[in-house]
């Protein structure tokens, strides 16, 4: 299966916008987006998908059960299901790609604050 970024489904929020290769419907095993942050994601946590970021380009920090985790280019964090995170810009854009394992589902991402 290949998923291209002219295809992608845009969606943004102010400080961040993405897009998300596929959906759940497409694979349900696994899901893909890629972010641009200029601001904060927003404390979130899935209650049904593991998440693995890759750091495209930039910097920033990761918040994963309240501990401070700075991050740049070629950086990997992987964030499991049921914990709490954010993630934010630190000096201009943050570029993130994403896999959820399980794809992602809306309606199990729970906002935190």
């Amino acid at each position: 299966m290949k998923h291209t970024l002219n295809n992608a489904k845009k969606f943004e929020w102010p400080g961040l916008k993405g897009w998300a290769y596929n959906s759940q419907e497409d694979f349900a095993n696994a899901s893909a987006a890629y972010f641009e942050v200029t601001g904060s994601h927003g404390k979130v946590k899935s209650t049904k998908s593991d998440r693995v970021y890759f750091v495209v380009e930039g910097s920033g920090e990761f918040t994963i059960n309240d501990e401070i985790i700075p991050v740049e280019k070629s950086d990997v964090i992987i964030v499991p299901k049921n914990t709490h995170y954010n993630y934010k810009a630190t000096n201009g854009t943050l570029k993130l790609y994403l896999v959820h394992t399980p794809a992602f589902d809306p309606e199990s991402d729970v906002k935190l604050g």
